[in-house]
């Protein structure tokens, strides 16, 4: 596994567990062949609070500009 996705998976181990499974899902199976835009997001992503991811994937809250790509496919993601 690469040094980057290494880094990505600690940061992906947050307090809720299931926040944990549904960013390490996506981390395993979308982000390889995701877009760089995609990736981008995904780290904009992992700087948030974890009530905030959460409510932005369960799509309680309105993304912020430019995190719109990325939840669309965790929200895919989940539904798998």
């Amino acid at each position: 596994m690469s040094a980057e996705l290494n880094r990505l998976r600690w940061r992906c181990q947050r307090g809720m567990l299931e926040l944990d499974h549904i960013l390490r899902g996506f981390l395993e199976r979308g982000y390889p062949g995701a877009s760089a835009e995609v990736k981008s997001q995904f780290e904009r992503l992992l700087a948030l609070e974890d009530a905030d991811i959460l409510d932005l994937i369960l799509g309680r809250t309105e993304p912020p500009a430019g995190l719109s790509a990325v939840l669309v496919l965790l929200r895919l993601d989940r539904e798998i």
